[in-house]
Order: C-alpha cells, then sequence, then structure tokens
C-alpha cells in the first residue's frame, strides 16, 4: 500500500514511544475491533524536502484520509504523478504482491488505519479483491456512517477523538458484516505460520483448487500462492533484519536457494535483499519506520543519485 512518511522526525525532537515514529500518534482500536483492526495512526509532519518511502507487500489492507494536499502514491515502481487531495475520499490499498511508491512533498497531514484483510471484508462486506489501490468514497465501503467520513475526521480538535469516531463507525459495522469462512481463517492462519505449507493448507479446507482461490481471492484479495508468497517474504526479511546471512534466510524460508530468494524478493520489492538490509538498516520489525507491529513495511529511499537506475 502506498503510505505516508511516518519515519522522520519534526524539526524539534520530541520524546515518542518505542514504535511510534515522532510526529505521529497511534492506538489500538476498541477491543471488539481487534481482531480485524490493527491500530490507527495519526500523522502530521512538516520539512522543506519531499520524502520518498518504498512501501512493501505486508498481507495488510490500508485506508488512508488525506487532511491535506501533497502526498502522492503508485503502485509498481512507476513514481507517483498525481497528489491525493482532501475531499470525501480515502485511498483504500489492499494485500498485492507487488510494491508501491509514496512521496510527500515535506507537509502532510493524515490519518490511517490498518486492518487484516479478513476485517477489511467484515468491515466494508466486499470481496477485498477490489482492494487494488483506489480512491473511494467511504460512503461506498461503509454506507451512511462514511458520509463525510474524512471530512468529519479532519475537523475533530485531536487524534484521541478522531480514533474514537473510527472506532464507533467500525463496531457499528461488525453486527451486520459478513464473516470469513472458517476454512479460509484456517489456511490463512497455517500459511502465516508456514509459507511453504501451500499444498497442506489447500488440502484442509477440503475444496477444491478453483473454490479455494475464488474464496481466498474475494475474502483475502490474493490467491493462496500469492499470500504464501507475501508471508514468506515478511519471514525472510525478518531474518535478514536480525543478520542472518542470505544463504541460511533462503534455506530456513523454503526457497529453493540464494539464487531464488534473490529473485523472489527482488520480484516483490524492486530491490534485491542486500540493498533492502542497507537500507534498514538493522531496524527491527515494527520499528518506528514501520506502519504494523512485527512486519517490515517500509523503507525510506535515499534522495536520487545522479546515474542511479530508479525502481
Amino acid at each position: 500500500m502506498g503510505s505516508v512518511d511516518m519515519s522522520v522526525r519534526p524539526a524539534t525532537p520530541t520524546a515518542a514511544p518505542p514504535g511510534v515514529p515522532a510526529g505521529a500518534s497511534r492506538r489500538r482500536p476498541a477491543a471488539a475491533l481487534r481482531p480485524h483492526v490493527v491500530n490507527y495512526t495519526g500523522f502530521r509532519t512538516e520539512f522543506t524536502a519531499p520524502r520518498r518511502r518504498l512501501e512493501l507487500p505486508t498481507g495488510y489492507v490500508t485506508l488512508v484520509f488525506p487532511f491535506g494536499e501533497g502526498l502522492w502514491v503508485s503502485r509498481g515502481g512507476e513514481e507517483p504523478s498525481a497528489p491525493l487531495r482532501p475531499a470525501a475520499g480515502a485511498l483504500i490499498s489492499g494485500p498485492r504482491t507487488g510494491w508501491a511508491i509514496g512521496v510527500h512533498a515535506g507537509a502532510v497531514h493524515g490519518l490511517e488505519v490498518n486492518m487484516s484483510p479478513l476485517g477489511a471484508y467484515r468491515l466494508f462486506g466486499i470481496p477485498v479483491t477490489h482492494f487494488g489501490e483506489a480512491r473511494v468514497d467511504p460512503a461506498d465501503v461503509l454506507g451512511a456512517a462514511g458520509r463525510y467520513l474524512a471530512e468529519r475526521l479532519r475537523d475533530l480538535d485531536s487524534w484521541p477523538e478522531r480514533f474514537d469516531l473510527l472506532d464507533a463507525v467500525f463496531t457499528a459495522r461488525l453486527e451486520g458484516g459478513p464473516v470469513a469462512a472458517p476454512e479460509v481463517r484456517g489456511a490463512l492462519s497455517r500459511l502465516w505460520a508456514d509459507s511453504g505449507s501451500l499444498a497442506l493448507a489447500a488440502a484442509e479446507t477440503g475444496w477444491s483448487a478453483r473454490t479455494l482461490r475464488a474464496r481466498f481471492r474475494e475474502q483475502v484479495g490474493l490467491s493462496p500462492k500469492g499470500i504464501a508468497r507475501v508471508f514468506r517474504l515478511q519471514h525472510a526479511l525478518r531474518l535478514l533484519a536480525a543478520g542472518v546471512a542470505p544463504a541460511q534466510v533462503a534455506a530456513a524460508c523454503g526457497y529453493h536457494d540464494q539464487a531464488h530468494f534473490g529473485r523472489d524478493v527482488k520480484a516483490l520489492t524492486g530491490l534485491p535483499p542486500s540493498r533492502i538490509a542497507a537500507l534498514r538498516g538493522g531496524l527491527p520489525p515494527g520499528s518506528a519506520l514501520d506502519r504494523v507491529p512485527g512486519r517490515i513495511t517500509s523503507l525510506l529511499l535515499p534522495d536520487e543519485v545522479p546515474g542511479e537506475q530508479r525502481l
């Protein structure tokens, strides 16, 4: 998903809790929502130069409400060309097997919601496969409660008030939303625990391959093979961040060999493993650079160097 730069610090340093970027406010949702929504993050930064971030596949769904201009997002390695504008809309980004580039012009203000794909299916009530990277009116996915939601969030005076409003809107959606199939939930849990167990996860559902793919695309947004690739990438990046050698990472995560590991990582992220490790600088998963706990979601891209190939 394209997201915003929450890794940078304001001109006047301020203290922030571990894992929360300075200049941002982050909170877990209400208890009833926690099986579905990971966190809320409010952000507001003011810098004199643009910032570029590479957003990696995570398996989550992200909803962004921009409160001001100056945020650009694109997918597949293309540089963003048009800013997101504050209006009735928001940006929804579903699970994907490719990277995105997020750029902000220095000053950016908005709110981000991260949720599981099964949570998005429950709360929005439509197939998750529709959430590519699209601008939507929240009323289209949240009904009457979503009408003017972006404006209401923007006009409140504090992050706690905004987070409370989201709690109220999402909690009201729980009772009437569709429930994910237990087979999909079970297969998804197994694939996160062991992304190489695709055949076993599929067999445990008792479904045909066609039915399994259709249900996954509806409720997860990717095929079983696609989400397994994303989960394997996340496990591999965690090991890289811990300083494990690439050859050992490849073996531990079920790649055929180190070359296969390198090709798959570059296909999913646009960068080879060595470059990712260098840009991360040893930061653990869930650091202030990342949008969700326990996963490696983002890389802060350096200023362009003349002659250097772009993503």
